[in-house]
C-alpha cells in the first residue's frame, strides 16, 4: 500500500417500463463520500462523511434526514454502521439532517480497512400505468391505497439497496463479504487505486458471482463541471470479474444493479443494487 495522507427517499424514478426496473430507472444515485480513504498514524483518527441522493454525483440534492426522524410511512430509517478491520459492527451512528445532505462523523480506532455503509430494509414499490397511460409508482404492494383507481399493469419490485465506501488506517487489509445483496470482493483493494493502473473487481450477489454480462457504471464526481458525464460501462466476465483503468484522479461512484425473478408472494421482481464509493489517486 502506498502511504499518502491523504436522504427522505428517492422521489423520482425514470421508468423504462413496469417490469423491468433497470438501472437507468433510478433517477438519482445514491451516495456517501468519505473526507478520507486513507489515514496513517499513531492516534485514532476520525472522519467526517456527507451521504444524499442526487444526479450531480457528490452534489448533494435530497438529504436522508437525520437518524432521529421516523421514517416515511412508518418505514425504518437507514442505520449508518462502521465494520471494523476485525469484523466487529458499530452500534448505529448518529447523524444528522442538513437540508441538502446528511452528516455524521467516525472515529477509526483499528488498523486496517473499515466498511462504512447505510443499511436499511428492503424497500417495495410498484409501478403502474393509470387511466390516462401515465407511468407512476408508489412506496408498497399492489394493495396500496395510493394506487389510483383504474390503474393498469401492475408491477411490484422489492429493492436491496447496499450504499457503501471503505476507508484504511494505516494499512489495507481484506474486504470481508456479508453473502448478502450486490458487493464488491477480490481483486484490487478500493484504498489503493491510482491512474494508469489495471484495477480488477469481483462483483459477488448473495456471495456468488453476477451473472457474464452484468453492467456496471463508474463515473468520477463533479459532473455538474462537465458538458459529458463521463461514465463508464463495463460487463462482468464468467466469473462475475470486471476491469476498468482510470485516467484521471478523483472521488469516483461504482453503481451496479441486477434483477431476478422473486418467489415471495405478491412481489414481481427482486432488484439489488450497489452504491459504492472510492478514490483513485494520481499515479
Amino acid at each position: 500500500m502506498r502511504k499518502y495522507a491523504m436522504s427522505p427517499w428517492v422521489k423520482a424514478f425514470s421508468l423504462a417500463g413496469l417490469m423491468l426496473c433497470s438501472q437507468s430507472a433510478l433517477a438519482h444515485a445514491r451516495w456517501l463520500v468519505p473526507s478520507h480513504t486513507n489515514l496513517s498514524g499513531q492516534e485514532a483518527h476520525a472522519i467526517a462523511l456527507d451521504f444524499s441522493i442526487s444526479n450531480d454525483i457528490f452534489h448533494a440534492d435530497r438529504s436522508y434526514g437525520s437518524s432521529e426522524d421516523k421514517g416515511r410511512g412508518g418505514r425504518a430509517r437507514p442505520q449508518l454502521i462502521a465494520v471494523a478491520p476485525d469484523g466487529s459492527r458499530s452500534a448505529p451512528i448518529a447523524y444528522f439532517d442538513l437540508l441538502r445532505k446528511s452528516a455524521a462523523g467516525v472515529t477509526l480506532a483499528q488498523s486496517g480497512t473499515y466498511r462504512i455503509g447505510l443499511e436499511q430494509p428492503a424497500t417495495v414499490f410498484t409501478f403502474y400505468k393509470d387511466a390516462q397511460g401515465e407511468r407512476g409508482r408508489v412506496f408498497g404492494g399492489k394493495d396500496s391505497k395510493e394506487i389510483p383507481a383504474g390503474a393498469t399493469d401492475l408491477a411490484t419490485t422489492r429493492m436491496h439497496a447496499r450504499v457503501e465506501t471503505y476507508v484504511s488506517r494505516n494499512q489495507t487489509t481484506e474486504l470481508k463479504t456479508t453473502g448478502l445483496g450486490l458487493e464488491v470482493a477480490n481483486g484490487t483493494h478500493p484504498n489503493d487505486l491510482f491512474t494508469g493502473e489495471t484495477v480488477r473487481w469481483q462483483l459477488l450477489q448473495d456471495g456468488k458471482p453476477v451473472a457474464e454480462g452484468t453492467e456496471v457504471m463508474l463515473i468520477r464526481g463533479e459532473t455538474r463541471y462537465r458538458n459529458q458525464r463521463g461514465e463508464i460501462h463495463v460487463k462482468a466476465d464468467a466469473n462475475g470479474f470486471i476491469e476498468v483503468n482510470f485516467d484521471e484522479a478523483g472521488m469516483y461512484l461504482l453503481e451496479a444493479g441486477v434483477n431476478t425473478p422473486s418467489t415471495t408472494d405478491g412481489i414481481d421482481t427482486e432488484r439489488a443494487s450497489l452504491f459504492l464509493t472510492f478514490e483513485v489517486n494520481p499515479a
